[in-house]
């Protein structure tokens, strides 16, 4: 199983929009293969079980001020 970190620092512009529909975007997958995936909040509850293997890590959108790293611990630790 993959460990995918979640990043809640990266900020989106009105302009940043869903790659699958013309929602604003709020999370930002970034693949292991180097490229990356933006997604409403919909489209990323649809198909983060099939990204999650290939996701190094997710970067939501967030106030400046509420900014954290969550970072899950490896599986079997």
């Amino acid at each position: 199983m993959s460990t995918t970190e979640m990043r809640t620092a990266a900020l989106f512009t009105a302009t940043d929009r869903c790659d699958r529909c013309a929602a604003q975007a709020t999370t930002r997958a970034v693949l292991l293969s180097g490229g990356e995936l933006v997604f409403c909040d919909h489209h990323l509850r649809r198909y983060r079980p099939a990204l999650t293997p290939l996701t190094a890590r997710y970067e939501q959108h967030v106030v400046p001020d509420e900014a954290q790293v969550f970072v899950p611990s490896p599986a079997g630790r």
